[in-house]
């Protein structure tokens, strides 16, 4: 009896199985490069380094820091906030540990950034040492952790006396 006679009768005739070994592989690499996409895509946020202003104080570590892209973390100087009228253009010191670096941003600030407050800033540490910001992350602190202007330094964990009820 040939296939043909047998397929007629109904009797089921296997199939090759080769066209399903290819499937898998095709399947494989298509998900391969989707992820490779994926990972490309959140790369760039994914090496960004996050350091203290005291970390790349020094000038060796601000040299080894120029033209890269971090996240620098500190307290707003005190008196240090500059502002243009007319614009969103703003000169700060971040300042950590006698540590200080000069900053600037052009854009919205948030609503917490003062005197003393913990900000994040992401941008690119030029080679004349300003910090070009391309964005500020403001932190809210509890009154436990807030700082105060003390003799022109910013002193954690003193929060101004709140009015007393009797």
């Amino acid at each position: 009896m040939s296939a043909n006679e047998e397929q007629q009768q109904g009797v089921a005739v296997p199939r090759r199985k080769q066209a399903r070994g290819y499937g898998r592989w095709i399947a494989l690499g298509l998900l391969a490069v989707v992820i490779g996409l994926i990972a490309q895509t959140f790369r760039g946020n994914a090496m960004v380094y996050s350091k203290y202003v005291d970390e790349i104080s020094s000038p060796a570590a601000r040299a080894s820091w120029v033209g890269r892209t971090l996240r620098v973390e500190g307290l707003v100087a005190p008196a240090s906030i500059q502002h243009r009228p007319g614009t969103r253009d703003f000169r700060f010191r971040v300042a950590r540990n006698h540590a200080e670096l000069q900053v600037t941003y052009s854009g919205i600030v948030p609503d917490t950034f003062r005197d003393c407050a913990g900000v994040t800033v992401r941008g690119i540490l030029g080679r004349d040492g300003v910090f070009a910001a391309d964005e500020i992350v403001a932190k809210c602190p509890s009154k436990y952790e807030a700082a105060t202007v003390v003799n022109g330094e910013c002193i954690v964990g003193m929060a101004p006396e709140a009015p007393r009820r009797p």
